[in-house]
């Protein structure tokens, strides 16, 4: 037995316990983003019996965005910070389930996601009431500094903008095409991550400093491998998070980059989508993929290449078009 403590003896170290939930932010060259999200998180209400932590991973930044998060520390012990120096946010999200405290639940949001005042409490309390849930999203509305343009409504979901109801449900595997929540504002429990992804993904992320845009949904990617295993995934309408938009966002030029992006992401998508035991299959699909893809951009354009130059939601999709035809060649197996 050990001898009791003198009133002089130091008192043993005691660690803090891990928190419940983490929220990972992460961020390339988010000064001027940063701070509206972690605004938001400080205002979080309902969390008084939740301990929770918020992880900023910089994904190699070259501008101000440590010493805002410096800042924020110095009055905010909750927030921690880690550097990812692989570009991609593919990277940047496997280093935020390797450094997140928490045991169990991983919210994810962007460095524009502005979250409800209740996000935390909602998404915390979805998770712990669902254990057999590996992951779930909520609803994503649009902050605009303007008023949007007229195509807005047909090219949101670019943008990883939508509603999907305010009753939850399960994402069925079996429903065609099938389709998972984004990103933004989802949870993901570390264990069916651990259990399901790999730790090299098919689609690696947008390089933002190098200006690679090829595989930016690898986001779906992850999300598919865990769909394809005993974890379900849900939609929690409860959880609700406001993407900031900015007008550069809104115009042309942008929406026809990310459509040819979305569309690069195919062939890697249509393989997640697959059971593991079926997609050695793919190898022997691709052929007939690339065919299918063909003749259908080839229609598109005899059909609709009037309408470009005017009508940017069939630019958009003949772009995304083409992303799918190229699809296969910037996957290597």
């Amino acid at each position: 037995m050990s001898p009791p403590l003198s009133p002089s003896s130091p008192l043993p170290f005691s660690p803090s316990p891990p928190p419940d939930f983490t929220v990972a932010i992460c961020t390339y060259n988010g000064e001027t983003r940063l701070p509206e999200v972690l605004d938001a998180l400080q205002q979080q209400e309902g969390t008084e019996e939740i301990a929770w932590e918020v992880l900023v991973v910089d994904n190699n930044s070259d501008d101000g965005t440590p010493d805002v998060v410096n800042q924020y520390r110095k009055t905010w012990r909750r927030l921690r910070y880690v550097r990812e120096p692989k570009q991609g946010t593919a990277y940047a999200r496997q280093r935020a389930i390797a450094a997140a405290n928490s045991p169990d639940l991983v919210g994810f949001l962007d460095d524009d996601n502005i979250p409800a005042s209740d996000w935390v409490r909602q998404a915390y309390e979805f998770g712990c009431q669902h254990p057999e849930i590996g992951a779930y999203g909520g609803n994503i509305h649009a902050k605009l500094d303007e008023e949007p343009p007229e195509y807005f409504d047909r090219l949101k979901i670019l943008l990883a903008v939508y509603d999907r109801g305010d009753r939850p449900f399960c994402y069925a595997r079996d429903r065609k095409p099938r389709i998972v929540p984004a990103a933004p504002g989802s949870v993901v429990r570390k264990q069916a991550w651990r259990d399901c992804v790999p730790q090299r993904l098919l689609l690696q992320g947008r390089d933002e400093k190098n200006k690679t845009y090829i595989g930016a949904c690898e986001d779906l990617e992850t999300l598919f491998y865990i769909q394809n295993s005993r974890w379900e995934i849900w939609h929690n309408p409860k959880m609700t998070v406001f993407h900031h938009i900015p007008p550069p966002r809104l115009e042309r030029e942008y929406l026809l980059k990310i459509s040819r992006t979305s569309g690069l992401s195919n062939h890697a998508l249509r393989t997640a989508r697959l059971f593991p035991k079926h997609r050695f299959l793919m190898v022997f699909a691709i052929p007939f993929y690339w065919i299918s893809d063909t003749l259908k951009l080839i229609i598109f354009w005899i059909r609709y290449r009037h309408q470009f130059s005017k009508n940017i939601f069939k630019a958009c999709e003949f772009q995304s078009r083409i992303g799918r035809f190229l699809s296969p060649f910037f996957i290597m197996f």
